[in-house]
């Protein structure tokens, strides 16, 4: 996490605008191009926009930085605002401002390795992030502010910036994990 941390701040440095609401496809530095485009279109894969913004909402999920998650959700909010202006190739952004809009972290403590884990393998959900705690608090538990009990096994969702109450049994996670991936 912390690596890519400094991988952001990196992308803010060369690539972000001036007004930090989205980036440049070149870096701030460089002298030999006329004129730096966004990189809002998509092409055979999602535009370099999207995958930034689902990058950086991931990202600030899994680290629990809230300023990161608003700085996100601007991020996409402001590429939202250009494409309404385009015609064609902006299914990426739109993707990735949903994702923006509920993100969603899945902390499992599974002492047996066999309860929790395969649970959340069988319900992916792309707005999610799973973590698997170990016996000792993580850095990304630290910021998360929930209090993991590790007496047993359990699983932690948490949509947004709220948490729901832990789950001690895999077939009511499977469930609410179902449930939420309808949403």
């Amino acid at each position: 996490l912390s690596q890519a941390l400094r991988w952001s701040q990196t992308l803010d440095r060369w690539h972000a605008d001036h007004e930090r609401s989205g980036y440049y496809l070149t870096a701030s530095d460089s002298r030999d191009i006329p004129m730096r485009i966004r990189g809002d279109v998509d092409e055979a894969v999602p535009s370099a926009t999207a995958q930034i913004i689902i990058a950086l909402v991931q990202l600030a999920t899994a680290s629990g930085d809230h300023a990161l998650y608003e700085h996100a959700v601007g991020v996409s909010e402001a590429a939202l605002d250009r494409v309404q202006d385009q015609h064609y190739g902006q299914a990426g952004i739109v993707h990735a401002a949903a994702l923006a809009q509920r993100p969603m972290k899945l902390l499992l403590y599974d002492s047996t390795g066999s309860e929790f884990v395969p649970v959340a393998n069988r319900v992916p959900d792309p707005r999610r992030i799973d973590i698997v705690l170990g016996a000792r608090k993580s850095p990304a538990e630290r910021q998360t502010g929930v209090e993991i009990d590790r007496s047993s096994s359990g699983a932690w969702l948490c949509i947004g910036q709220s948490c729901l109450p832990p789950f001690r049994d895999p077939v009511t996670l499977d469930a609410a994990l179902r449930a939420q991936s309808q949403h």
